[in-house]
This record gives C-alpha cells, structure tokens and sequence, in this order.
C-alpha cells in the first residue's frame, strides 16, 4: 500500500507556544531549503512517518519502524518528483509526485521494498500490520475505480514532521510539486487521503473532493472507523501560488 496523507489529524498547525519557541530559535521559511530526495534522508523521513502515523501507538518499537520503513520504501518506488524541506540540513518533510508521463526506472528501489516487507514480515504483528495497509489499499483502488477522470498522475506522498507544520513548509512543497505537474503538462492528478490526516489541506488548495468510503478495520486487533477519500485537481496553466 502507498500512502497518500499531508499530516496527522489534530496536528496539522503547531500550537501558539512551540510556534514562539520556533521563532526564538530562529525558525521560518527564509532558513527553510529544499532540494530532491537523497538516500541520506531516509532515516529521518522514516522517523517522520512514524511519529505522524503514530505507528508505535498500535505497535511494538521494532514493527512500528520496519512498518515506517516498509511504508516509505514502497512510496520511493513509484515516485517521479521529489522535494524535501530541510532546517540545518536535517529533513523535516517532503513530498512526492508521479507522472504517468514518465517511464520509472526503480530497480533499486524495488529491490530495497522487497527487503523492508521481508524484514516487516518476520513477526506475527508485522503481518498484521501489513494487512491493513494491504486492506487500505483496495479501498483506494475502489476510489479510483469510481472515477470517469482520465489521470495523469498523482500526488503520492505528503508529510511534515509535527513540530514544523503551520509554518507554510506544507503550502511551498505543494506549490513545488503543483509547478512540476504544470511542467509535465499534467491538467487532472489526484490524492488519497483520510480522516487521519489534515485532508483540508487539500480542500485549501482548491482540490475538490471526489469520492468517499467509510469502513471499519482491524489496527492490531483493535477496530476503528476510518473514512477514506480521493481528491482531484484539473491543474491550470500557471503557478499554483498564483492561485
């Protein structure tokens, strides 16, 4: 399963004295840099997956890892554009894209999904774990399935590290990512996204809402209600912070 979520639900803007803490330690968008993704940032944005997605709230230490892991690994694969937020050179976000438009050349990146499920895969609770991402990903597929739009390409991973949201990092990797659609002459993407995570983001960024499923899932053994969503984006000719 490819997760599609910008942020944890109840998480997406930092409280008023964090933000004031930020701002004494010298924290705001001018010292923010970004470039393409780089191996060296995989440790972080895994540790980024897990503290947004909660993963050791339902898991054990060493599955909630491997589950981040796995979870970013299988992202990378299908992933044609990538730009990660930095502050003092440590990643505190990032964003991925994929145009249909473009061939993927991820051997490699194949290869390294393969050893993070394997690894994910050695415990009773891996597996389970991995069922529900397999389950969430046939929910997608129904999402997608609904739609009469021809796609181009999708929006197809979003996550800021909690302690930074709110400080406009999310609405500069959207406007990048929004600018490479553009450039790849790409009008309809979409994203999937849940009520987990700050959907309205999306919703802010003039995506419209396209589908819905609600369903109740097995977390560990633990049931909970979830809805699920697909939104779509017909991309203009012309920047998105000129929207």
């Amino acid at each position: 399963m490819l997760p599609r979520t910008v942020s944890s639900k109840g998480s997406c803007c930092v409280p008023c004295f964090v933000r004031f803490f930020l701002f004494l330690g010298g924290i705001s968008m001018n010292k923010i840099t970004f470039r393409p993704y780089v191996p060296q940032d995989f440790k972080a944005l895994s540790n980024i997956i897990n503290i947004t997605w909660g993963h050791e709230k339902s898991y054990s230490p060493t599955t909630a890892v491997r589950l981040s892991n796995a979870y970013l690994r299988l992202c990378l694969i299908e992933q044609t554009f990538t730009q990660v937020a930095l502050n003092n050179g440590k990643p505190i976000g990032i964003i991925m894209g994929n145009s249909f438009h473009t061939p993927h050349k991820s051997l490699k990146y194949r290869l390294q999904a393969r050893w993070a499920l394997w690894m994910l895969s050695l415990t009773a609770e891996g597996r389970r774990a991995w069922h529900f991402f397999e389950e969430v990903d046939q929910i997608y597929e129904k999402l997608l399935s609904g739609q009469s739009q021809d796609y181009e390409g999708e929006l197809s991973f979003f996550a800021i590290h909690p302690l930074y949201r709110g400080l406009g990092i999310g609405k500069e990797l959207y406007r990048r990512f929004f600018n490479y659609m553009n450039n790849e002459n790409i009008r309809h993407f979409y994203v999937f996204t849940d009520t987990t995570c700050n959907f309205g983001f999306y919703e802010r960024q003039n995506m419209l809402r396209c589908g819905t499923e609600e369903v109740k899932l097995q977390v560990n053994k633990k049931p909970e209600k979830f809805l699920f969503f697909i939104y779509e984006n017909a991309v203009q000719k012309h920047s998105a912070e000129n929207k």
